[in-house]
């Protein structure tokens, strides 16, 4: 976890089981760190979810037919994967 400068302190309310896991895995010098930890890696989550969201629908069948069913997708994915001029111009390597 990366530190992120000057920290607050807030109160939070949790059901009682809940909190009795988090304090049975977690050391009490440790509580902090661990809800930090968890919520940078939930708010990459719903940030990602929110993302995908509003780009749902972008690209419309009529303009891209070649993309209609999920193993269109799948395979038009692949090939970006496999490109190896787009690769290198990204100034990427894929081992395997």
């Amino acid at each position: 976890m990366e530190k992120r400068g000057k920290t607050e302190k807030i109160s939070v309310t949790l059901p009682r089981e809940l909190a009795g896991e988090i304090k049975s895995l977690v050391s009490q010098g440790e509580v902090s760190a661990f809800f930090a930890e968890a919520l940078e890696h939930y708010l990459a989550f719903r940030r990602q979810k929110n993302a995908l969201a509003k780009g749902f629908g972008v690209w419309k069948q009529d303009k891209h037919p070649e993309l209609v069913t999920a193993r269109d997708t799948g395979a038009y994915v692949r090939s970006i994967r496999e490109d190896k001029e787009r690769l290198a111009r990204l100034g990427g390597s894929r081992g395997g």
